[in-house]
């Protein structure tokens, strides 16, 4: 699932592509992407609408009308866009496409089909699901008050950073780095982690996500960010990944474990069970 490093990419790519262009025709071919309209509303909305700015918030992507509609799409698993600059053969994942005045059109991939769209206006798209819930990125986090509630619990450090209603972009790979790099094993109960301990999680969190952005992002399965454009940051990873056997600062084997059904990458040596 692509997070909020790669979240960013996409959306700088669309709007690079997409910005002010206006839509004359929307085709689903997969109605189950709409968990609440119907397809004759969403084509309503969208229709002759101009797409003014593009954003997100946490994984989420979100653009912005100029009749005061708002998209919100989640990639989830396997979804993706593609821009192509006039009428193209369908892909097999095709779900839905966009098609602009200027004839290009805009497609959106999922062969998971696991990804979502809803419709909002601009008055209450941050006060409704699926936005309402969702946290602050690291770098805008209250630590006091995440802390609070961190001490709440002996839920496992990692499974509590993956929770979207308290740090908005962590996933699986950010997660493990970001404690990689604060020394902390993420089977750590959450209370036992001090304030200051967390503050250094959340910082390293952002500065790991804000090298990946620069660099595209973190291609390890299927990630693309437009057009078959891949990220190079894989390349740059410490410890989420099946290629590194040893740990990369003392060489102690890495393990590989479950928690939550997620992959987990610990060294035993270097991140310090709380």
């Amino acid at each position: 699932m692509p997070e909020l490093p790669e979240v960013k990419v996409v959306v700088n790519a669309l709007k690079e592509k997409v910005l002010n262009k206006i839509i004359k025709d929307i085709i689903v071919l997969k109605p189950k992407l709409f968990k609440e309209d119907s397809i004759d509303d969403f084509k309503l909305a969208l229709k002759n609408a101009t797409i003014k700015n593009i954003e997100n918030k946490g994984k989420h992507i979100i653009f912005k009308f100029n009749n005061d509609t708002i998209l919100i799409s989640h990639l989830r698993m396997e979804g993706k866009y593609r821009f192509y600059n006039k009428s193209t053969e369908n892909h097999k994942h095709l779900m839905m496409k966009f098609i602009f005045d200027d004839k290009s059109e805009l497609h959106y991939l999922d062969s998971r089909m696991f990804g979502t769209f809803h419709l909002r206006t601009n008055k209450n798209y941050n006060l409704l699901l699926p936005l309402s819930k969702i946290a602050n990125e690291p770098k805008d986090i209250d630590v006091n008050n995440l802390y609070d509630k961190l001490q709440k619990t002996t839920t496992a450090i990692k499974t509590k950073l993956l929770d979207q209603t308290l740090v908005a972009g962590l996933g699986n790979i950010y997660v493990d780095e970001a404690l990689f790099a604060s020394g902390v094993s993420p089977i750590s109960p959450s209370k036992n982690i001090s304030k200051k301990k967390l503050l250094e999680i959340l910082t390293n969190a952002q500065k790991i996500m804000d090298k990946s952005f620069e660099l595209g992002g973190s291609t390890i399965h299927t990630y693309e960010s437009l057009n078959n454009k891949t990220g190079e940051f894989q390349n740059y990873l410490k410890i989420h990944s099946d290629k590194i056997k040893k740990c990369l600062s003392c060489k102690t084997e890495i393990i590989k474990i479950k928690l939550n059904g997620r992959g987990t990458y610990i060294c035993p040596h270097c991140q310090k069970e709380y």
